[in-house]
Order: structure tokens, then sequence, then C-alpha cells
């Protein structure tokens, strides 16, 4: 008899971790599997490098990019992209614009463009961060790299992704 309360004491135990385990997990703002996540426009703040690609490699580019952590960035682009004669171009783009981030890591990137004629194009990226670390005495989650995907069609083809890696 003292064999079998002491099996079920020990099963209401367990239920009761389980129950304030669960009612723990379900508090947090983040996804599951996401415990910690609190990116913000400062997340993003320094010189990354840029690689893009559009069409499966009918264009690609390099090109550096500059985040302010304020939700402001500057970019330039060296475009490699196929001529109407075969031959390669290359052209080279120049663009200010801001950026927002969620808690989660996601954001949007809008760019003015400016082109060597001097023409402008207004470009919206959606990205989410695939690398960050903890940064500096208050642990500020950097995002160290993102991947981007342009919505709009490119100049050269499409779809325009860019990959961001900070330097």
């Amino acid at each position: 008899m003292r064999h079998v309360s002491r099996i079920r004491s020990m099963r209401v135990l367990a239920v009761l971790f389980l129950l304030s385990f669960g009612s723990l997990a379900g508090s947090s703002p983040f996804p599951p599997g996401m415990p910690g996540s609190s990116f913000d426009v400062g997340s993003l703040k320094g010189s990354y490098a840029s690689v893009g690609s559009a069409g499966s490699g009918v264009s690609v580019s390099v090109g550096v990019a500059e985040f302010d952590g304020l939700g402001n960035v500057t970019r330039f682009v060296r475009v490699n992209a196929e001529a109407a004669d075969g031959s390669r171009v290359l052209i080279d783009i120049t663009s200010v614009g801001s950026y927002s981030i969620d808690e989660d890591g996601m954001g949007v990137i809008e760019f003015t463009n400016t082109l060597p004629s001097g023409a402008t194009a207004v470009v919206t990226y959606d990205f989410v961060i695939t690398r960050s670390a903890r940064h500096g005495p208050q642990g500020t989650t950097a995002g160290d790299e993102l991947y981007a995907i342009q919505r709009e069609p490119g100049v050269t083809a499409s779809p325009v992704t860019e990959t961001f890696t900070r330097r």
C-alpha cells in the first residue's frame, strides 16, 4: 500500500511539473523553438557584404551595404548581367533606403536605386536574419547575416535574391 501511495505522489508531482513547464513555455511572445529572440533595427548595424543573384544566375551581383542601427541603409552594388548579344555588362547601382525588423528577425528593406543613367526605381526586399550573435555588454542581438528576396521583378532577371553578411 505504501508503494502505491508513493507512485501516486510521484505521478502528481510529474503532472504538476509538466503543467508549470507548459505554462512557462506558453508565456513567451516568440514562436516555439525561438526562445530569447529579440531583434530590432539596432540589430543591423555596420558594414555588410552583399552577394546577389537573379534568374538562376542570369545576373549576379556583389556589393557593400551600410546599416546605421537606426533604420537607415545605404548600398552600392555591381551587377554582372547578360547583354542582348550574349556578352556580359556591368551595371553599378547606388541605393538609399530604410528598414524595419520584427522581434523574430524578419523585416523589410525599401531601397531607392539610382541607375547609371540617373533613373531611379524603388524596390522592396523581405528578409530574415539567418545568423545572429549576442554582442556588447548589454547582450544586444546582432544580425550577422540576412537573406533577402526582392518583391518586384529585377532590371535584368527575376527573382532577385541577396545575402548580406557582416564584415
